[in-house]
């Protein structure tokens, strides 16, 4: 019996409600597969790798501190 079953024969021992919660997590993890049409083109790809490898600036910590205490009660 290879992984798949094994996985496939413990799901079917599950509760419904356990199941439906892997099925969400399985398909948060094939989503791009489940439904290509919302998958990023090469380009999209291209900018996001670039936007990761120089981000810009980044906020200090008293910035971070100056914007929250804006909210505060």
């Amino acid at each position: 019996m290879g992984k798949f079953d094994r996985v496939a024969s413990a799901l079917e021992a599950l509760p419904e409600a356990r199941r439906e919660e892997i099925a969400g997590i399985i398909e948060t993890l094939f989503h791009g597969d489940l439904h290509p049409e919302s998958a990023l083109s090469d380009e999209q790809i291209a900018d996001l790798r670039a936007r990761v490898a120089n981000p810009g600036p980044i906020a200090s910590d008293d910035e971070v501190d100056a914007f929250f205490a804006r909210f505060k009660a």
